[in-house]
């Protein structure tokens, strides 16, 4: 057995952990404030009722995916990158916590996605809850998007609303929508939703996270963790 380390030590690594952290701090201030700067949106907190956007720097002590998890409860939407070698999420631990700490919808973008994606989302449908809630989330998307497609692999579940049924749900919201229905032949789930993606030329994926659980779909792989890893362009979703 070792030695273990002083009370010195102890304080001198916290220490060097306190320094990084104000410097990852700064740079990411800097970061941000360039970006508000350059979008020509107003510093503020947002809660003058203005009907301009505006932006505001915040921050906050404790692990990061943990915080943000919380924080996100009472955002409309989080918009985060999509985690892989060279982001600051690499093993998708934030995106994660976010699904399943906030209750709310998340955007995850991958790198070199355009400002003006939403042209047309294709809507990945299974029935279930998950996906019945980020539908929801995702009307006002919908509703400014100029072509809405909703997908469906494999077969229907009988006791789960279909595709006819969505498109009733939306079309009652003023949203018209194109159904198409696949099958996963000899491919996976997940990779017939983002081939049918390429096919149909959508910009945006809409779908439910993890309907099985996460640590099934961590050890067993699934339709979202595919999606996290593999999608080329913004993916919304909720849990």
């Amino acid at each position: 057995m070792g030695e273990g380390l002083t009370a010195d030590a102890i304080q001198d690594l916290v220490d060097a952990a306190e320094r990084e952290g104000r410097a990852r701090a700064a740079k990411s201030q800097a970061i941000f404030e360039s970006a508000r700067e350059a979008a020509g949106v107003a510093s503020g907190d947002g809660i003058d009722g203005g009907e301009t956007a505006s932006a505001s720097w915040e921050e906050a002590v404790g692990f990061v995916a943990d915080r943000a998890g919380r924080a996100a409860r009472l955002a409309d939407l989080t918009i985060l990158a999509q985690p892989g070698e060279g982001s600051a999420d690499e093993g998708g631990e934030l995106l994660n916590e976010v699904l399943f700490r906030s209750g709310r919808p998340l955007l995850m973008v991958p790198a070199g996605a355009t400002a003006d994606t939403g042209a047309h989302v294709i809507v990945s449908w299974n029935g279930r809850a998950e996906c019945a809630r980020t539908v929801a989330a995702a009307l006002p998307l919908l509703k400014t998007a100029q072509r809405v497609t909703l997908l469906h692999v494999g077969e229907e579940h009988p006791d789960r609303p279909g595709l006819e049924a969505l498109r009733i749900y939306l079309a009652r919201h003023g949203i018209e929508s194109e159904a198409v229905r696949r099958e996963a032949e000899g491919v996976s789930v997940a990779d017939a939703i983002l081939a049918a993606m390429q096919d149909c030329g959508g910009d945006m994926l809409v779908m439910g996270a993890y309907s099985h659980s996460r640590w099934r779909e961590m050890i067993l792989g699934g339709v979202t963790r595919h999606a996290i890893q593999h999608a080329a362009v913004p993916v919304l979703m909720s849990h």
